[in-house]
């Protein structure tokens, strides 16, 4: 079939896939200025009265998606139809389907398991609340951008329950994603998208499905009445706390499993705090289709922070420890919170264990963040702290007798001359302060120092300037 060069006002570009009804197209939004994405459905099917709910559903997607804008769901600008073809123009969106990369990468590593879920869960979240089910949740449907964001596409399935358009006793779907109340034909609601997503997680986890069969009717047949084997059983290295969270996410009874994306997302990261590795302890790598390392069941509870590159810590053989003062790791996560949620814990710890310097780090955390302005930022905010505390560094190496006079003690600073610095530091660089003032006061011996030694957090010359000028 030969490229259109035009549907409607949009300039085709170049054919990103085709299916038994249509096309979807790469395509040039000319009064915007912004590529698109365009499905079609051709006239010799729109005609086709065996067709009709397929159709139906196509104008349902326009609808479900145009309700929905959230940054993990794949945008809806438009449906259109003329003489050759029905179609909807929807947010272009480069990147791979997790289908395939799990086809590449078999199982997932711990962190980037709770990455994907957490996101996968809060766009459901947030169409469940809009009244939009989407009814086909599986890894071909979810788009993986750089850094691990994800898109949640094709509610050509969706059901708004307003809408009468799905009709009860209607099976559609993938049937190794598709809930047991879906396949008897009962009415979808949100806990059917929450059973797909719980296959997905147990696909991440153990790099194959719940469900495997080698016939359609074989897979409906499990579905319907086979309890899976606990993810734990089939990779040694997957913390048992994940079998509870799978077996009520894969329970056959609605009523029984997560009642909400939320409930889900809660009890994922309760079952990751509780896995976290020992303080100290490496990654276990075990034998997966990818060589790809997961995270090894924890051999204690407590505190996540405890332990990390603080005195007395283990490392990992061979390696030295980095002395990273609890105050500023507290920092560095609370900074790293901003940008990707409380995954940052776990990544915080997982870097401090193996890091062999203070700059591979920062490096690695930095890593975690889209490239722009949030890591900027964030390198900014971590470099003021490294700059701030002397004994954020690799272990020094055996002290000399010191033959410089001893520092002047500390001075002692009112809590209001304090908070006046804290305030007017804040407008600088943020939340940091109350740690930057709080040091600094600690190592000053009068107030002309302790303004000094904070100005230095600043990395602009008028601003460090008008800072001082506005203490005076």
């Amino acid at each position: 079939m030969t490229l259109p060069e035009r549907i409607g006002k949009y300039e085709i570009r170049r054919e990103l896939g085709k299916g038994a009804m249509g096309t979807v197209y790469e395509g040039f939004d000319p009064v915007i200025e912004r590529p698109v994405a365009i499905k079609t459905i051709l006239a010799e099917y729109l005609a086709n009265v065996e067709s009709a709910a397929a159709v139906a559903r196509f104008k349902h997607e326009a609808q479900a998606g145009g309700k929905l804008q959230h940054p993990g769901i794949v945008g809806i600008y438009e449906f259109g139809e003329d003489e050759k073809m029905a179609f909807i123009v929807m947010e272009y969106v480069r990147g791979q389907d997790l289908r395939q990369l799990m086809r590449k990468r078999g199982r997932f590593e711990l962190i980037d398991v709770f990455e994907v879920m957490k996101q996968l869960l809060g766009a459901l979240d947030y169409s469940h609340k809009h009244g939009v089910v989407h009814r086909d949740i599986k890894p071909a449907n979810l788009m993986i951008l750089s850094g691990m964001k994800i898109k949640v596409m094709d509610f050509g399935v969706a059901r708004i329950e307003s809408s009468s358009l799905t009709q009860v006793g209607t099976v559609v779907g993938t049937p190794t994603h598709i809930s047991p109340e879906q396949l008897i034909g009962l009415p979808a609601d949100g806990r059917s998208d929450l059973w797909a997503a719980g296959v997905i997680l147990y696909e991440l986890l153990t790099g194959r499905g719940p469900f495997v069969a080698e016939t359609p009717v074989a897979v409906m047949h499990k579905v319907l009445h086979a309890d899976p084997s606990p993810p734990s059983s089939i990779a040694s290295s997957v913390p048992s706390v994940f079998d509870a969270v799978l077996a009520r996410a894969l329970a056959k009874k609605p009523d029984e499993r997560f009642q909400t994306a939320r409930d889900f997302a809660g009890a994922l990261m309760a079952a990751l705090v509780k896995s976290k590795p020992a303080a100290g302890a490496a990654p276990t790598t075990t034998g997966n289709d990818a060589g790809t390392p997961s995270m090894a069941p924890a051999e204690n509870d407590g505190d996540a922070g405890a332990g990390i590159g603080t005195a007395g810590s283990k490392t990992m053989p061979g390696s030295q420890a980095l002395t990273l003062p609890p105050e500023v790791l507290a920092e560095i996560e609370s900074s790293l919170v901003r940008s990707i949620g409380p995954l940052a814990k776990v990544l915080v710890r997982k870097s401090a264990m193996h890091a062999r310097s203070v700059a591979e780090f920062n490096s690695e955390l930095a890593d975690n963040i889209p490239e722009g302005i949030e890591r900027s930022d964030f390198l900014k905010r971590i470099e003021r702290l490294e700059r701030s505390s002397p004994s954020v560094s690799m272990p020094p190496a055996p002290a000399k007798i010191a033959e410089n006079p001893p520092p002047r003690p500390a001075a002692i600073f009112d809590p209001e001359t304090l908070a006046a610095a804290e305030k007017r530091l804040a407008q600088y660089v943020g939340p940091l302060a109350r740690v930057l003032v709080k040091r600094a006061a600690g190592a000053s011996a009068d107030l002309h120092e302790l303004h000094q030694k904070l100005a230095e957090q600043i990395d602009s010359d008028a601003e460090r300037a008008a800072f001082l000028k506005g203490l005076r």
